[in-house]
């Protein structure tokens, strides 16, 4: 039985229609020598799923309920949370904005090319900093509303109370999912940029008591002035809602930038053989931006001993981005297996 109660303070809109399974990935588990499994929440559901489209079903049911009918929201040209938007307003009829940064594309490949095909407006406002393009997208907001559009601004990766709500509900799925298979998790390691994931998981890890380490692998380091800060702060959010009983600690929340890199959607060291191992060990895709870059941490902790199986690698999703022809170059070229291959 569920120790959080059914979405009675947090409406929802179903659309993922099913349960995404956890998975035991037995020869990377071999090669680590740690055992590792993975919530595919890559897998199925709307706009070719993700773990953004969790959070959309109770913010988009908000947005009705305010009688909202055009969402705007703002993101990378790679944002997984921007073309999850996207693919939701479609299904259920709503208009969907995009007010999108990051370097001008070349070729519309990857996520905005979905985007576009799920019919939501572009702005494309090139390489913004995350606060100068916050500021654009309220002008944007402001601009519809003008013109009589009942507008819904949906924050960065639906980062909202409600949105972490969903992901304390994920925890528990996922703990029941594992003891159904006689197994459970010690670790949980997933990418994490907006924060309202972490925030869900470890509120999650409240609701039942338990003591797994849960491991935000930063993507995103530049969304917020103070990143724990605001994880905390979605963590307690949802906790008024659901379990007011409960209060996070700022030491509840374990985030490295260790994989960062340089940046958002930038080089880091381990990020192609993450991607490589999944791909030749497990038959999984991970992308350059966001997976690959916990997966990195997961094989670098486990050589250095530093993190306790099992392991649980939830996918959240975003494999798009390895289509983009300037990630896609990267990884051909580091990968002699590939680099081999005469074309």
């Amino acid at each position: 039985m569920s120790a959080i109660p059914d979405h009675t303070d947090v409406p929802r809109i179903d659309l993922r229609g099913f349960t995404s399974p956890v998975h035991f990935l037995p020869r990377l588990s071999d090669e680590l020598g740690v055992e590792v499994w993975s919530k595919r929440d890559d897998l199925g559901s709307v706009g070719l799923a993700g773990n953004k489209v969790r959070k959309l079903e109770t913010e988009l049911a908000h947005a009705r309920a305010l009688g909202a009918t055009h969402i705007v929201t703002e993101g990378s040209r790679h944002s997984n949370a921007t073309r999850a938007a996207a693919a939701a307003a479609a299904a259920i009829g709503m208009k969907c904005t995009l007010v999108l940064c990051h370097d001008e594309p070349k070729e519309p490949v990857g996520n905005l090319l979905l985007d576009a095909l799920f019919g939501a407006d572009l702005r494309l406002v090139g390489d913004a900093s995350w606060v100068e393009l916050a500021r654009l997208t309220a002008d944007v907001v402001r601009e519809l509303e003008a013109v009589g559009e009942r507008v819904y601004r949906l924050p960065i990766g639906s980062a909202t109370g409600r949105g972490a709500a969903s992901f304390a509900r994920a925890y528990i799925e996922a703990e029941e999912q594992m003891e159904a298979q006689g197994a459970t998790f010690r670790t949980i390691v997933h990418a994490s940029s907006a924060g309202s994931t972490h925030a869900g998981l470890v509120l999650g890890r409240a609701l039942r008591q338990k003591s797994t380490r849960i491991i935000g692998v930063v993507v995103a380091g530049e969304v917020y002035d103070d990143v724990p800060g605001n994880y905390l702060r979605l963590a307690n959010e949802a906790a008024d809602l659901i379990a007011p009983t409960i209060r996070i600690a700022a030491s509840d929340i374990e985030l490295t930038e260790a994989y960062l890199g340089k940046g958002y959607g930038q080089p880091a060291a381990g990020v192609t053989e993450a991607i490589d191992l999944m791909a030749r060990l497990e038959g999984i895709v991970v992308d350059p931006v966001y997976t690959a870059k916990a997966v990195a941490a997961i094989i670098d902790m486990a050589r250095k001993e530093t993190i306790e199986g099992p392991v649980l690698f939830w996918h959240t999703g975003g494999y798009h981005a390895i289509f983009d022809p300037s990630y896609t170059a990267a990884v051909w070229s580091d990968l002699p297996r590939l680099r081999d291959i005469q074309l």
